[in-house]
């Protein structure tokens, strides 16, 4: 349970009406709003907007699609930013087109660029990621530099291209016709059994097309054009190897620093909440300086 400040006063809104107009009232509580967000190929985006003062951080999942894992971190951080999280297609509470062609990592990140939209985001953003979320918010980045200020990369890889000499597409979809075998491949790299059941509930089709996504998408060279800050966050115990996977993105990014999570695996948000939080506080601080 997420406790409130006393003097603070909760709102949650469904939005019927544009966000640009439920944010120009005289807001005098925490607001939350939920709804969904059309693609430009006739699908359907779930999102969430906590708070409307302070800089924007949007939270952006990856193979586990959908924006639970970020729930601890943005109860205790929206009350000093605006905190924008969202379901990937495939997942949740967002469509899941059977389509194999429906899912790209480009195609993640215009729905990303979508739901800012959506959320009438004008400023510059923070991106805080996992996973998938990491390539999803480097193709954001090279689609839209002027958008980014900052990005925090958390169990994250170089691509998919890299990904797939160490991950085969059939240890991606192991399981994904089994309730319980869908779990347990979450909970293996240390996802909490509670979070991890939310993956009984999507259809094999998501879980397949989006492996396809993540397996396909190739980086090149182009890590060196981006420019602004970031971090890298990493378990101790991630089954990623450093070598192959990490390091080659901080020698291409000298902006990119690292931090490794002492006994944490591969979801440094639900494991180590704590030190994702002063992570990324600290960072948020040194971009305001």
């Amino acid at each position: 349970i997420h406790t409130i400040p006393l003097d603070t006063v909760l709102y949650i809104k469904w939005a019927t009406e544009p966000i640009s107009t439920i944010l120009q009232s005289n807001l005098s509580f925490i607001l939350i709003i939920m709804s969904f967000t059309a693609t430009d190929d006739g699908q359907e985006i779930y999102f969430r907007s906590h708070g409307t003062t302070g800089p924007t951080i949007a939270f952006v999942s990856g193979y586990f699609g959908v924006d639970n894992i970020w729930q601890p971190l943005i109860a205790n951080l929206h009350t000093q930013y605006r905190c924008i999280s969202y379901d990937n297609r495939g997942y949740g509470r967002s469509s899941k087109p059977t389509s194999p062609d429906s899912y790209s990592i480009p195609r993640h990140a215009a729905n990303l660029h979508q739901v800012l939209q959506a959320c009438d985001v004008t400023d510059r953003i923070m991106l805080v990621t996992h996973s998938m979320g990491c390539n999803i918010a480097a193709a954001y980045y090279l689609a839209h530099p002027d958008r980014v200020a900052g990005i925090i990369y958390s169990g994250g890889y170089y691509d998919g291209e890299r990904m797939q000499k160490l991950l085969s597409h059939e240890i991606l979809t192991s399981g994904v016709e089994i309730p319980s075998q869908c779990v347990s491949f979450y909970t293996s790299m240390g996802l909490d059994t509670v979070t991890a059941l939310e993956a009984a509930k999507w259809p094999a089709h998501g879980r397949r097309n989006n492996a396809n996504a993540l397996l396909s998408f190739a980086m090149g060279d182009r890590y060196a054009m981006i420019k602004v800050p970031a971090l890298m966050v990493v378990g101790e115990k991630d089954p990623a190897v450093l070598e192959e996977l990490i390091t080659p993105i901080l020698r291409e990014m000298p902006s990119c620093k690292l931090e490794v999570l002492k006994d944490v695996r591969h979801f440094p948000p639900t494991e180590a909440p704590g030190e994702m939080e002063r992570l990324i506080r600290g960072f948020m601080g040194n971009l305001s300086t």
